[in-house]
């Protein structure tokens, strides 16, 4: 398969589990602003404490249950997106083989799978805790690895940004052959 249709197949993927996602933190974000992503960031055990209980109290404990469980699949995913992007976007005419950038890309591209295990571990420690209550290593084990997680998604959107605005800026300034 070649890159654009490995890329193509993954960014559907993702697409599809981030709005299925997206429609079962709905009830969530309902009762807590920021819904799941509050209770990932808890990281401590008052704050995830007072997710927990609200949740139960609007009965929307089950969402949470099942938001965590598609998870799983979309942190099997939405890294590999990502790698596929960076790859893509390391081709000549979108960055400069050897340049500073170009290694920055390289490095973020390899790291950002790294967001599998730390999900994953996300994952277990917020199901943990909805089964068994909140506890502090759970919140601030789970606040850590999702800081982690978001730091490497965001470093990497804005470095595949840059090289598509670089990309557009050549474009843009070569001069046009009519």
């Amino acid at each position: 398969m070649s890159r654009a249709l490995s890329w193509l197949f993954v960014a559907t993927l993702s697409l599809i589990l981030l709005l299925q996602l997206r429609g079962l933190d709905a009830p969530l974000a309902a009762v807590t602003p920021g819904g799941i992503v509050a209770y990932e960031l808890a990281f401590t055990v008052e704050r995830a404490r007072g997710i927990l209980d609200i949740w139960r109290s609007a009965g929307v404990t089950e969402q949470a249950r099942v938001s965590l469980g598609v998870d799983v699949g979309f942190l099997l995913v939405y890294p590999w997106f990502f790698w596929h992007t960076v790859r893509l976007l390391r081709r000549p005419g979108f960055s400069t083989p050897g340049t500073a950038f170009d290694r920055v890309g390289h490095l973020l591209g390899v790291a950002v799978l790294a967001c599998m295990p730390l999900d994953a571990l996300e994952n277990w420690l917020l199901w943990r805790m909805l089964e068994t209550g909140a506890s502090s290593s759970g919140a601030a084990l789970a606040g850590g690895a999702a800081t982690l997680k978001f730091l490497l998604v965001l470093l990497t959107t804005l470095w595949c940004l840059a090289a598509l605005s670089r990309r557009l800026t050549r474009s843009s300034s070569s001069p046009s052959h009519g």
